[in-house]
């Protein structure tokens, strides 16, 4: 009997010592940041550049790999300046993605640009087929409006997160992206393109 009455003190005193020790503030359970979410499609340019669909519609300037001013690494940099201004239209597409599993994606990418020019533009199409004129009767590219493009001297921005939502689901098993660079005679703009990325 005696033991018995020896535990039951030792358990309330120790339930007391336990209660003293907890404040109010002690319950609050700490902020995690949710981890990222993974990417369905990802693009730095280290090795898959020659994977890209480049359409030059106007003028002899292209898209071409540049291996030392991406961030970091290689990026995507189209120039319509060589010897002055050149007219120049020319698309980047992104190899076929297959986005008919899922019901939402948002894309961003980092972006850098310096001297005068019209800004990179952003488009998607589920009816490209994958080769040749993306301008061609018959193909529909919807463009994407709302990225946050680079304030100039090079530097890098990244684009925000774009809805493309609607290029998911039935229908959607082979999505392009694009980006269009367009220069005139009298102004021409460098562009860089790095860490294309989509998640759901």
């Amino acid at each position: 009997m005696k033991n018995i009455y020896k535990f039951i003190l030792l358990s309330a005193l120790l339930s007391s010592v336990l209660t003293g020790c907890v404040s109010e503030n002690d319950t609050d359970i700490p902020y995690l940041d949710p981890p990222p979410l993974p990417s369905i499609f990802n693009e730095s340019f280290d090795t898959n550049f020659s994977n890209w669909i480049k359409i030059s519609k106007t003028g002899s300037q292209t898209w071409q790999l540049d291996t030392q001013y991406g961030n970091p690494g290689s990026c995507a940099k189209m120039s319509g300046y060589s010897n002055g201004y050149n007219a120049n239209v020319d698309w980047l597409i992104s190899p076929a993605q297959d986005f008919s599993a899922i019901s939402s994606a948002k894309l961003d990418f980092d972006n850098a640009y310096k001297h005068t020019g019209a800004p990179i533009e952003v488009y998607v199409s589920n009816n490209y087929s994958g080769a040749g004129d993306p301008e061609v009767a018959g193909v529909t590219w919807t463009k994407i409006n709302g990225a946050v493009l680079s304030p100039g001297d090079y530097t890098y921005v990244n684009s925000d997160p774009l809805d493309i939502s609607a290029f998911t689901g039935t229908g959607n098993a082979a999505v392009y992206i694009a980006f269009k660079y367009t220069s005139t005679t009298s102004e021409a703009s460098t562009w860089e393109l790095d860490n294309i990325n989509v998640t759901e």
